[in-house]
């Protein structure tokens, strides 16, 4: 049985957090100083002063604070407020992104005429500034626009201990934080899920961040949600957005309208073509979203409930509590929650701001024989951004692994 969970509400942010944000709006000042600083430089007689450098960055820096506070009660919002809060937050990211750029060109130019090799500075630092804006502006543009849009389906084949040959065959659709609601409203989900089910899975897994805030989705969006197919089923469970959602609305509202079987701190046996495996799922606390390892009762009760000699496959919103499971022996352990950052470097796709809250922020690992893939998510979480790191629908092999 299922013990009852209270209810959490998003009110609060822990002080790690708190602590993020205040550096992140003291960088976005800062890197805004450094585009007044090329745009004097450039376009001017001289760069600023050093008086003057400190008091644009006092005033932006009280700018900036009072506009996260003001986008963060409408971030969830409709209308002009939300174009608002959109427009402004993707601004401080390219912001961010072209002050990063800044900071190496200028270094770039100032290397230059440390070796003797440039003698005409000012035209060096216009053109190379130039093209960091450009380079900064315009990938959050492209990432707001193409990126946001795009879709990939990834093969991914998990080597998974204790599936056997049997299991081979088993065609496995991993979805992830689809965040339904003002980024993702019910009509595109019927987009997702009629790719979903192109590619005929034998079982489809949802893990968690369903619904994003606001209940008024819920009905709509299970509605579309009816239509996922998997041969032997679709399972979920619900993410830290389906608490502040309403856990029990979101579960009624599956309940209601669809067939998928909700785990909430559950487990089942299934039987496919005489093959035996465990399914079971963690409901998150919707609370200690930044842990980077989590520790659970019910996934101790979990673990000892369930037959041991057969493989399993876990269910958990968010990574963190891969650890655990690794040490309890599951043999998979399906999550989410960071959508690999939505923004990632080339070729270095784990620097991403998701390593914030999390060691794993996409793909494959392991740990004590137990294999862990977490999923870049279907939705956005804040913004309507993507770079580097398109949205995600896995099709997973279980491959015999011998140990």
């Amino acid at each position: 049985m299922r013990a009852p969970r209270p209810s959490h509400n998003f009110a609060v942010m822990g002080s790690r957090m708190l602590r993020v944000l205040a550096f992140t709006v003291l960088l976005l000042s800062a890197g805004e100083v450094l585009l007044f600083q090329w745009w004097s430089l450039t376009f001017g007689d001289s760069g600023l002063r050093p008086i003057a450098a400190l008091a644009i960055l006092i005033g932006l820096g009280v700018f900036n604070f009072l506009a996260l506070g003001w986008a963060r009660k409408r971030l969830h919002s409709r209308g002009v407020s939300l174009v608002l809060t959109r427009i402004w937050l993707l601004g401080s990211v390219a912001a961010l992104a072209t002050a990063a750029l800044l900071v190496a060109g200028f270094a770039l130019v100032g290397g230059f005429q440390a070796a003797g090799l440039d003698g005409a500075a000012p035209t060096a630092i216009a053109w190379t500034g130039g093209a960091c804006i450009l380079l900064g502006f315009g990938s959050v543009l492209w990432g707001a626009s193409v990126g946001n849009y795009r879709v990939r389906i990834d093969r991914v084949e998990l080597p998974a201990r204790r599936f056997t040959k049997r299991h081979r065959d088993l065609r496995i659709a991993h979805i992830s934080d689809l965040h339904i609601g003002p980024l993702l409203r019910p009509e595109r989900v019927a987009e997702f899920v009629a790719r979903v089910n192109r590619l005929e899975p034998d079982l489809v897994m949802i893990t968690g961040d369903i619904f994003d805030f606001d209940p008024a989705y819920v009905d709509a969006g299970c509605a579309e949600l009816a239509r996922l197919r998997g041969r032997h089923g679709v399972y979920a469970v619900l993410g830290n957005h389906d608490v502040y959602t309403g856990a029990d609305i979101v579960a009624d509202g599956i309940e209601r309208h669809t067939s998928i079987r909700l785990f909430r701190d559950e487990w089942e046996l299934l039987e496919i073509g005489g093959a035996e495996m465990v399914l079971a799922g963690i409901e998150d606390p919707g609370h200690g979203w930044t842990e980077r390892d989590s520790e659970s009762e019910v996934l101790d009760r979990l673990a000892g409930e369930m037959p041991g000699d057969l493989p399993n496959l876990l269910l958990a919103h968010r990574p963190s509590y891969f650890a655990q499971a690794a040490r309890l022996d599951f043999s998979v352990v399906l999550s989410g929650h960071t959508h690999g950052g939505q923004v990632a470097l080339p070729l270095a796709h784990h620097f991403n701001p998701s390593r914030l809250i999390s060691n794993r922020t996409r793909g494959v690992f392991h740990s004590l024989g137990s294999t862990l893939y977490v999923s870049r998510g279907i939705g956005m979480a804040g913004l309507p951004l993507r770079i580097n790191c398109p949205r995600e629908i896995a099709l997973l092999r279980l491959a015999h692994h011998p140990g």
